[in-house]
């Protein structure tokens, strides 16, 4: 394995359009330990729909052993590490359930996106980078993880616009709602249809959302998050350079 995991290509196209995939990019071996243990956790079975359960958040669940955590895995830490330089800091492996809607429904592709770090307390300060994976194929209208592409374009431009909002001073406008970032966007929302184990990394600026699961298989997303190392000092500035705090 060498020191550069990604291509001056793909480190571009990441910067354009403020995500990357790459396919096939965890093993067999960790996608199955994964299932196995989801299910054990769940204490159902894959092949018995009526006893699945309905919660989106898949608490107290806990990857054994440590290091196959999605975060951990020594390929994501590789591109971690090139794009943020070794000062990135996270990872994890939050699981996020889609179950198949039991009832009639009709799939739409939803009308606004979020960005990450904003919790009750506000702005959370240094959030650079997500990871989303999945544990079974997610075909469309399956659940996918929907983002905008190059939407951390025109999220930065918002911020450079309005830089006392990244406190999340935004959410006080009355009326307010996400899509003051996803509707900015230069491109469309897309699904991140995708084989188990293909990886999309996203910018913290990139608008993105979950979405309805019509099909057969429950989706079951995989999340990891790295902040800056000097996320404090860092925390309210909006440069203009949109990758001051990158390698790239």
């Amino acid at each position: 394995m060498t020191d550069q995991m990604l291509t001056s290509e793909q480190v571009d196209f990441f910067k354009t359009n403020g995500y990357l995939i790459l396919e096939s990019f965890i093993e067999t071996e960790t996608i199955d330990s994964w299932r196995q243990q989801i299910w054990q956790h769940l204490q159902v079975d894959l092949s018995d729909p009526s006893g699945w359960p309905n919660p989106y958040v898949v608490d107290g669940l806990k990857i054994e052993p440590e290091k196959k955590i999605l975060g951990q895995l020594p390929q994501v830490r590789q591109v971690v590490d090139q794009l943020g330089g070794g000062l990135f800091n996270g990872g994890g492996g939050q699981v996020l359930a889609q179950w198949p809607r039991k009832e009639e429904h009709q799939w739409q592709m939803p009308n606004s996106g979020h960005i990450d770090g904003y919790g009750p307390n506000g702005w959370s300060g240094g959030f650079m980078l997500g990871a989303t994976t999945y544990m079974y194929d997610v075909e469309s209208e399956g659940g996918a993880f929907i983002y905008w592409p190059k939407s951390h374009l025109s999220t930065h431009d918002y911020f450079l616009a309005y830089p006392t909002h990244i406190d999340g001073s935004f959410r006080d406008k009355e009326g307010w709602g996400w899509e003051i970032f996803s509707d900015r966007s230069p491109e469309p929302p897309c699904q991140f249809t995708a084989k188990a184990g293909d990886v999309i990394f996203w910018h913290c600026f990139l608008c993105h959302t979950g979405s309805a699961n019509i099909r057969q298989v429950p989706r079951f997303g995989v999340f990891a998050r790295w902040s800056h190392k000097e996320k404090e000092n860092m925390r309210y500035e909006i440069p203009a350079d949109l990758w001051k705090y990158w390698s790239i």
